[in-house]
This record gives structure tokens, C-alpha cells and sequence, in this order.
């Protein structure tokens, strides 16, 4: 019986593929989370978004769930003992959607579009509301004003009426996104292949592959006409079905920008928290601007994914065809050729590709037709603010459906849980009054303020120097890329 076991054991282990450290697993939160009202030991829930895949083997298919505990929180309060939060989730089971169960190794490497900084253990770090740039710019008002002596009820209008600070305490909803990387390696028997075969007749996939090999290669900005992102995405269906399938993965649509979202805008970078509106700047297509315009943030304008959609002349199999160039913003840039203000980009665009058709796959609102090579895309090149972009010059298709009952970002398995983000509005007050002195105390100062402002300096020299490295950098890639032969994936 022994010797049974010990072979069946084998056989398994035979037939597993290993999953090794350092493996990203993309997860969506099920339930809320965070500082306020999180203990220790309290349950946290989430489903992976994206396939992980193992030498073109899924063995973990979207829809696996992914459990643990919260290891320790640390609450801001009234903030006498914290000025910061934090929080550390301990994600240690995956659940396959056949209910197979096997214990894993986790840490969190990033939560999406956050303010919040991950420590290198995993530790979610909160910010300091004291520390949002409004309120460090009141600071230097106040000093200023504070040299005139009948200043003292401005300067306390000024940083407890006016300006607004952000809330220290963390909390994840519902629907928000989390990267983990596995700490130890998982064996895991294959569930099917990646990415899923198209049932197409080949008649059908070679008009699909001429198709999607005549979509415009690059948008351009309007003005300069200089080249900017590169088209990664093809749609094939209506304006209804792609706009639905995007709500549902709980994207939201960029607005055009006007002079009331343009503050909304500055108010939300200033004062450091979320804009699921903020405009877009134009990008050119065959001349014409994005019909569509979708983005998904969290709690940090700095940051989104984004894409614009252009329709197409041509149909395939008299459906409208539709192109996207989807990239992610990681962060603000200044002083860029064309903008004054902007945002960067993250380089290797090809994981906005797999981010956009992932999330619309998983809402079973569209399918993952085919990818097509472009062998004649460069690997390497630069949108028109300067940023490199990589890519292994692949454009997913995706065919859309009417989706009459999706499965949304928030959909859940898991017990509906009430959370609390922050305390009452007389407690956050008090919190504020609390960590506004315990601020002006350590602060308010012409050393620390000299020290801050000098702190900026230094950050911006250092910017500016590694973005010449990083262009360098990008000639050289681009100069070696042109020099060897294109091979296609």
C-alpha cells in the first residue's frame, strides 16, 4: 500500500510543472481591506486576473482563488502614537477553480495604481497626510505669513479650512488589484494551454492576420506629429460590446479635458488621491482622435492604466474593427518635449497588452482571438514624450460579445464583509487637528524647510540625470535592434 502511495506520489510530481520563485501572480481583491478596521488574522480574499503560465502551460487559470491572513496593521488613529499606516498580508493558499487546494509562498510586490509604497518584505506602507505636496506648500506660506504678526488666524484658516489633507488610514476595496510574487516554488499539475487555441477555420485566420497586420502601427500627437504609443490591441465588434465589456472590468472613461477637470485634476495630484475622469491628451490616429477613451486608477492620479481606441475602416466578417494603444502611467514627468506636464510611461507595453485583454477576457465579455506578429515593428522604440517603449511586437485580437451577464470586478464568492475605512468625522478632525501640530512641531521649521526644499532639488537633479542614461540607452538598444535580424515569436 505503501509503495502505491509513494507511486502515485511520483507520478504526480512527473506530471506537475514547477512554478519558481519570483513568479507574479495578479490578484483582485474579494473583499475590502485595511488599517482602520483590519486585525490580525483576519481573512483576506482574492482571484487571480491573469493565467499563470509555465513553458506555455497555464497551471494556474484565471479564476483561481487566493487566500490568507493579515500577519499585523497598524492604524494611524487620532494619530498621537502613528503618523503612517500599515499593513502586511500573508497570501498562503491557491484554490483552482475545480477546488484542488495546495499551500503557497507569497509576498505582495505591489498594489495597482496605489499611493502606498510595498516595503521589500511585503509591507504595505500608508503615507503621511502631512506630507501631500498642498499641504507642504502651505507650509511655506505659513512661514511667510507667519513673520507678519497678525497673521496667526489666517495661517490657522489656512491649514485647517482650506487645505484638504489625504486620508493616512489604508484601505483596499473590493474589485482593487494586487501583484504577489511567490517566495518558494509551486508544482502544479497543467490545466490547459496558453494562450487558448482559436477556434478559427484558417481561411478565417488568415484574413484575421492580414487584418490586424493593416492596422496603423503608432498614434502621433497632434500638433508636432511626432510618433507616440504603438497600437497593441484590436477589437472586433460593436461600440456597445466594447464599452460594456470595459465597465464591467470596472475601467472608467476619460473625459474631455475642460477647465473644471483640469482643476479636479491639480486638486487630486496636490492633495494625493484618485481621479477616475482625468482627461487624457489627444493622440492621432489616421488624422483623427480616440473615439474611445478608458482608464483604471485606484487612489493615486500618478498612476492608471489607459487606452485609446480608434475605429477602423475595415470589418471583419461584417463586424467593426476597432485599434487601442494601451500603455500604463507609472508616474508624473515634467518639462517633456511637447508638454510641460505629463505622465511616464512604463516601458515594456507589451504587459498593458496582456493587462487590458486579460481583464475583458475574465469578464467572459470577449475572447482571446489570436496574436498576430508584426515582424516589421521595431522591438525598441520612444513615444513622443521621451519614454522607451519594448515590445515583442505582438497585437492581441479580441472578439467582443453582448455579454448579457458578465462577471464584474467585484463579482465575489466570498461573505460580503463591512469594513470600515476611517473613523467618524469628529475623529478624523481630531486626527487632523493632531497631526497637523505633531507636523508643525517637528516641521514648521527653516531647517526642515531648507532640508525639504534642498531634498526636492537633489530628487529632480537625479531624474534628470537618469532619464539622459535611460534616452542613452534607448539609442543603443534602438542602434543594435536595427543592426539584427528580426525574429518573429
Amino acid at each position: 500500500m505503501g509503495s502505491l502511495l509513494w507511486l502515485v506520489m511520483v507520478t504526480r510530481l512527473l506530471a506537475s510543472r514547477e512554478v519558481p520563485a519570483g513568479t507574479e501572480f495578479h490578484v483582485r481583491l474579494t473583499a475590502p481591506i485595511g488599517s482602520y478596521a483590519g486585525k490580525p488574522g483576519m481573512p483576506v480574499n482574492a482571484v487571480l486576473i491573469a493565467p499563470v503560465v509555465v513553458n506555455n502551460d497555464v497551471v494556474l487559470p484565471m479564476g483561481t482563488t487566493v487566500s490568507g491572513v493579515v500577519r499585523s496593521v497598524a492604524r494611524v488613529g487620532l494619530g498621537f502614537r502613528h503618523e503612517t499606516a500599515s499593513l502586511d498580508l500573508n497570501f498562503n493558499r491557491v484554490t483552482l477553480p475545480g477546488g484542488a487546494a495546495l499551500p503557497v509562498a507569497t509576498r505582495v510586490a505591489e498594489v495597482d495604481n496605489s499611493r502606498e509604497r510595498v516595503e521589500s518584505g511585503g509591507r504595505i506602507h500608508g503615507v503621511r497626510a502631512t506630507g501631500s505636496i498642498c499641504f507642504r506648500v502651505s507650509g511655506y506660506l505659513r512661514m511667510a505669513m507667519a513673520w507678519d504678526i497678525h497673521a496667526e488666524l489666517a495661517e490657522w484658516a489656512l491649514k485647517s479650512l482650506i487645505v484638504q489633507l489625504p486620508e493616512p488610514e489604508i484601505y483596499y476595496p473590493a474589485g482593487a488589484e494586487l501583484t504577489l510574487n511567490t517566495t518558494s516554488p509551486v508544482f502544479v499539475a497543467p490545466q490547459g494551454q496558453s494562450p487558448p487555441a482559436p477556434d478559427l477555420a484558417e481561411p478565417e485566420r488568415r484574413s484575421l492576420r492580414e487584418l490586424a497586420l493593416n492596422v496603423p502601427r503608432r498614434a502621433y500627437m497632434p500638433e508636432s506629429m511626432r510618433p507616440s504609443d504603438l497600437t497593441n490591441v484590436l477589437f472586433i465588434g460593436s461600440r456597445e460590446q466594447i464599452e460594456a465589456a470595459f465597465r464591467s472590468a470596472g475601467w472608467t472613461e476619460a473625459k474631455a479635458a475642460n477647465f473644471r477637470r483640469r482643476i479636479r485634476f491639480i486638486r487630486a495630484a496636490a492633495e494625493e488621491h484618485g481621479y477616475d475622469a482625468a482627461p487624457m491628451s489627444p493622440l492621432l490616429v489616421n488624422d483623427a482622435e480616440a473615439d474611445m477613451s478608458w482608464q483604471k486608477g485606484l487612489n493615486d492620479v500618478a498612476k492608471r492604466h489607459h487606452i485609446r481606441i480608434w475605429k477602423q475602416s475595415a470589418t471583419w466578417n461584417g463586424r467593426q474593427v476597432w485599434a487601442g494603444a494601451a500603455t500604463r502611467d507609472i508616474d508624473f514627468a515634467y518639462f517633456r518635449p511637447g508638454s510641460r506636464l505629463t505622465h511616464q510611461i512604463a516601458s515594456d507595453v507589451d504587459q498593458e497588452r496582456e493587462k487590458v485583454a486579460y481583464d475583458l477576457a475574465f469578464t467572459s465579455c470577449a475572447g482571446l482571438l489570436d496574436w498576430v506578429p508584426r515582424p516589421d515593428l521595431p522591438r525598441v522604440s520612444q513615444n513622443a514624450t521621451g519614454d522607451a517603449m519594448t515590445t515583442d511586437s505582438r497585437i492581441v485580437v479580441l472578439a467582443m460579445n453582448d455579454c448579457p451577464e458578465p462577471r464584474l470586478s467585484v463579482d465575489s464568492s466570498s461573505p460580503s464583509i463591512a469594513l470600515l475605512a476611517h473613523g467618524s468625522t469628529l475623529q478624523r478632525l481630531a486626527r487632523r487637528e493632531v497631526l497637523t501640530l505633531r507636523s508643525d512641531v517637528l516641521r514648521d521649521n527653516f531647517v526642515w524647510r531648507t532640508f525639504e526644499a534642498s531634498r526636492w532639488a537633489v530628487s529632480y537633479c537625479r531624474r534628470r540625470y537618469h532619464r539622459s542614461r535611460n534616452l542613452a540607452s534607448y539609442r543603443l538598444d534602438t542602434a543594435l535592434a536595427s543592426a539584427l535580424p528580426i525574429k518573429t515569436p
